[in-house]
């Protein structure tokens, strides 16, 4: 009873107490939940209006360690400088703030100098106090570094002065890109531009300019070099990068490169990662240095224009270049014929057609493009059907030049006439001659441009009877291509050009080349064939006496009849002085057999 009475004086004093203590005012305001202040701020990370160096650290900050979806610029004054910019990685890492204080301050990691470009020689490097402009994605590495994402910054102005508005830095744009009009610097820094990121070109270019920065000169241990290249009496450069030496081979032994020294270099181009215009790593070469090229010592230059794009009278690469180049980039309407030689081998693949460059001469560099051609009637080409590098061709289709830096055919426009004479082989397995189209078709004839030479002969051209007689040279007095075959004449014997031996099957066969005269004289050729057995030639046939003159190239035809298969060659009779002949040299070109 004693406890119960305590217990309930005991709760009714302490409920008396805390009754009291409620009127009694508190010595102190109770603790409330405190809200942060919002982040002002000053500007909005645009070209116009770029963050400060506290907006970009706030900025990073509110990501929680994830990158940037977009660039933003931030601005400031360099108060540290961990990496000056060098020439050997074309970048820098330095500190800004506000107002030049050591505290609050942001990093710019690894940027590139100023046009998003690698820092080259004679470049302005920063210093401590420099006013700055940044552009990249923005990240707080590991939650307590606000800087920029590694590869994705520059310097975007250095004390005001930005690449665009520097116009001591750049020259004006220049050139086509081709061979005999190459891209200077400036231009080639455009046409980089139309590129995505890390796409290369369709098709090499050539890039002329001088050595500014070596970076690795061209040594036996390599056989490349890297460097980069300016226009005269200008500062912004281009990367030639890992590129091999003159004639497109490994360096050996030649002149090493030097600052100031004049280059042309061919290849493929790209803006690898998006900033750094370069030519893509091997796949470019020093084509010339101060003038020279590996093989003649002097700078090559395209052939000259030839033909009128018929089948009769195919453009040369030349010609269909300068067609291409007037033409634009909208095709032409009308189909044109060119002809010129595969510049490597190529094999007919699962999409049954081809492409393959073109071109005038071995070793020459302007280039036409046969691109997706097919057989006659659009007829799909044979898988693994090879076309030889040297085999003389002959393309039809409409002409572009594509980008406005590649002459070819038109997508879907070409046909592949000819290879070496012959009709290409079809995926049925026919060719023209066996059914599977329409026309003539010609046999095989190699060499019958006769741009092929070795050992001061024309490959194809030299049988291994006694059919051949008369000495041949080359000349460049040319009816299709760069070259024609001399056949030398002499006063009191007939002399013959006579083609290897060919065996040919029973049919009808028309033989014709173009002839011209070398001097002013009046001369005469004769066409016609020969039977060989075992080594040794039979009679001759000969067709009527065709009169060349030295002004015009003249068409010559033969037409034959075989009852069976016969191996022959064919020859073209330089026949001795007469009252209707001179004796003296000839020229023949672009000789074709077609089985009728």
């Amino acid at each position: 009873m004693k406890k119960t009475i305590k217990s309930m004086l005991a709760f009714a004093v302490t409920a008396l107490a805390f009754t009291a203590c409620s009127d009694v005012p508190a010595p102190y305001a109770m603790p409330q939940e405190q809200k942060p202040e919002p982040i002002v701020y000053t500007g909005d990370g645009s070209k116009q209006n770029p963050y400060t160096a506290t907006d970009a650290i706030n900025y990073a900050k509110s990501l929680n360690q994830e990158e940037s979806p977009n660039e933003v610029y931030i601005k400031g004054k360099v108060v540290g400088i961990s990496e000056a910019f060098s020439t050997k990685y074309g970048n820098g890492t330095f500190t800004i703030s506000d107002d030049g204080s050591i505290t609050n301050v942001f990093t710019a990691y690894r940027v590139l100098y100023l046009g998003n470009k690698k820092f080259a020689s004679g470049d302005t490097q920063i210093q401590i106090g420099d006013e700055v402009i940044v552009c990249g994605k923005v990240v707080n590495y590991r939650g307590n570094t606000p800087e920029t994402v590694q590869g994705s910054g520059y310097l975007y102005s250095l004390n005001g002065k930005t690449l665009d508005s520097g116009d001591e830095t750049a020259a004006t744009v220049k050139g086509t890109g081709t061979q005999d009009d190459p891209y200077n610097v400036a231009g080639v820094l455009k046409y980089i531009g139309t590129l995505g990121a890390d796409v290369e070109s369709p098709a090499d270019v050539f890039i002329k300019g001088k050595v500014k920065d070596i970076t690795d000169q061209f040594s036996t241990q390599y056989g490349s070099g890297t460097f980069t290249i300016v226009d005269e009496g200008f500062t912004q450069t281009f990367t030639i990068y890992r590129a091999l030496y003159l004639g497109n081979k490994k360096y050996t032994s030649g002149d090493l490169l030097k600052e100031g020294d004049e280059v042309i270099i061919c290849g493929k181009v790209v803006n690898y990662r998006g900033n750094t215009p370069e030519t893509a790593q091997g796949k470019a070469y020093l084509f010339s240095l101060n003038g020279k090229t590996e093989d003649t010592g002097t700078e090559v230059k395209p052939g000259s224009p030839t033909g009128t794009g018929t089948l009769t009278d195919p453009f040369n690469v030349a010609a269909a270049v300068k067609k291409c180049q007037e033409t634009g980039e909208t095709a032409t309407t009308d189909i044109f014929y060119v002809k010129g030689i595969v510049s490597a081998d190529y094999t007919v693949d699962s999409y049954k057609n081809a492409t393959f460059d073109m071109i005038d001469a071995e070793g020459a560099t302007e280039k036409f493009t046969a691109y997706r051609v097919k057989g006659a009637d659009g007829k799909d080409l044979k898988v693994g059907y090879k076309i030889a590098k040297g085999a003389t061709v002959i393309v039809s289709g409409k002409l572009v030049n594509y980008k406005g830096n590649t002459p070819e055919t038109a997508q879907n426009t070409g046909t592949l006439v000819s290879v070496n004479g012959n009709a290409p082989e079809f995926d049925d397995g026919t060719t023209p001659e066996q059914g599977g189209g329409s026309g003539e078709t010609a046999s095989s004839l190699t060499n019958g441009d006769f741009e092929q030479w070795a050992n001061g002969l024309p490959t194809g051209w030299k049988s291994a009877s006694t059919a051949s007689s008369a000495t041949l040279s080359q000349s460049t007095d040319a009816h299709g291509g760069s070259y024609s075959c001399c056949v030398a004449g002499d006063a009191s014997q007939n002399k013959r050009l006579a083609s290897q031996e060919i065996t040919l099957a029973a049919g009808t066969y028309e033989f014709a080349f173009y002839a011209k005269a070398t001097t002013a004289d009046k001369a005469q050729v004769r066409p016609g064939q020969v039977p060989v057995a075992d080594g040794k030639v039979g009679s001759y046939a000969y067709g009527e006496y065709a009169t060349i003159s030295d002004t015009a190239w003249t068409k010559v035809t033969h037409e034959f009849t075989l009852s069976a298969e016969t191996t022959v060659c064919l020859v073209v009779m330089n026949p001795k002085a007469s009252s209707y002949s001179s004796g003296k040299d000839v020229l023949i070109d672009d000789a074709t057999l077609t089985k009728k």
